[in-house]
C-alpha cells in the first residue's frame, strides 16, 4: 500500500492536543500484570511494558492471546489478580476506574458499542458534557474533533443513519474532544474501505506526530503497522513475546511464526524470494514504497 499524505488540516481555532501527563510521567505503566477468568486459567502472565507520551505501539497476536482482556483491564473493566497498571502516575484500581476516561481513550472494534446518543454532534459532545465544561468550550471541541476527523458534515446526522466508517470516525471524534493523552484502537481498519483506511492511517499519524497522542493499535492487520507504529509487541498465549522496533519484529520470520502471525504481504514476498533463490535475505521492506525505494537491498 502507498503511503497516504499526512492530515494537512490542523485546527486553529481550538487546541485539542491531549493533557499531557504530569510532571513527565509515562502516559502508561503496566508492571508485571497477570489475570485469569474464575477458571484459573491464565489468561495473562506478567506483562510489562511502558508507552510514552508520542509513542506509537502496535499490540499484534493471534486469537486467544490475550489482547481483548489486556484491553478490558486497560478500560478499568476488569482488576488485576497481580501487578499494577497506571495511567498518567495514577494508578488503575477500581477507585480510580471511573475517571480513566480522561486520560485513556479506547476504540472499539464495533463502534456500535460505544456510539449511543441519537446524533453525531450530540454523542461527540456527551463526555465533555458529562466533565461540566462551558458549553461554548463544548461546541469548540465538538466542531474542530469533527473537523479534523472530517466528519464535521455529519454534525447533524442520525447514528443510525452512517456506514461503519463513518461512525468510527465519529467515534474517533469522541476520543480526541477529550484530549486524552493515550488513545487505544482495537482493530481499526476492519470492516473499512482503502479510501477509509487511508483516511485513518493519515489522521492517525497526524495525531501522533502533530499532537502527540500515544497510540496502542490492537491489529491484525500487518501491512497496516509499519505505516502507524514504531513499535511492536507480540502477545502469545498470555506473555509478552517480543517488544521492539517495527522493523526488527516484522522482518523476524521465525518469530512471527511462533506467534501465528504474517508478516506484510511485501515483506514476506521478498523473503520467499531470497529463500528460494537459495540467498540469505538482506534489508527486507516493510511497504512496496520501501520495496520502490530499494530498501530490500536490490536496485528499485
Amino acid at each position: 500500500m502507498t503511503e497516504p499524505p499526512d492530515v494537512e488540516v490542523c485546527p486553529e481555532s481550538y487546541d485539542l492536543s491531549p493533557l499531557q501527563p504530569v510532571n513527565g510521567d509515562a502516559v502508561l505503566e503496566c508492571s508485571n500484570v497477570s489475570f485469569s477468568y474464575h477458571d484459573g486459567f491464565p489468561i495473562l502472565t506478567d506483562v510489562g511494558f511502558t508507552l510514552r507520551a508520542g509513542e506509537a505501539v502496535a499490540l499484534c497476536g493471534p486469537n486467544g492471546s490475550g489482547k481483548t482482556t489486556l484491553l478490558k483491564l486497560l478500560a478499568g473493566l476488569l482488576p488485576a489478580d497481580a501487578g499494577q497498571l497506571r495511567l498518567c502516575g495514577m494508578p488503575l484500581t477500581p477507585q480510580t476506574a471511573a475517571s480513566a476516561f480522561q486520560k485513556i481513550g479506547i476504540l472499539f472494534q464495533d463502534p456500535n458499542d460505544q456510539l449511543f446518543c441519537s446524533h453525531v454532534s450530540e454523542d461527540v459532545a456527551y463526555g465533555l458534557t458529562n466533565l461540566g465544561l462551558k458549553p461554548e468550550d463544548v461546541r469548540q471541541r465538538v466542531t474542530e474533533a469533527l473537523r479534523l476527523t472530517e466528519a464535521d458534515h455529519l454534525a447533524h446526522r442520525p447514528i443510525h443513519h452512517l456506514s461503519l466508517g463513518e461512525m468510527k470516525r465519529v467515534a474517533l471524534a469522541g476520543l480526541i474532544a477529550m484530549r486524552a493523552p493515550l488513545l487505544v484502537l482495537d482493530e481499526p481498519a476492519a470492516g473499512l474501505d482503502p479510501a477509509a483506511t487511508r483516511h485513518l492511517i493519515s489522521l492517525i499519524r497526524h495525531l501522533n506526530r502533530k499532537h502527540q497522542y500515544a497510540f496502542l493499535i490492537v491489529t491484525h492487520e500487518m501491512d497496516l503497522v509499519p505505516q502507524v507504529a514504531g513499535r511492536v509487541m507480540v502477545l502469545e498465549s498470555g506473555r509478552l513475546l517480543a517488544d521492539r522496533d517495527v522493523r526488527s519484529v516484522l522482518t523476524d520470520i521465525p518469530l512471527l511464526a511462533r506467534a501465528r502471525l504474517e508478516p506484510p504481504a511485501i515483506t514476506r514476498y521478498f523473503f520467499e524470494k531470497s529463500r528460494r533463490a537459495g540467498e540469505s535475505p538482506q534489508t527486507l521492506p516493510l511497504s512496496v514504497d520501501e520495496a520502490l525505494n530499494g530498501r530490500n537491498g536490490e536496485s528499485a
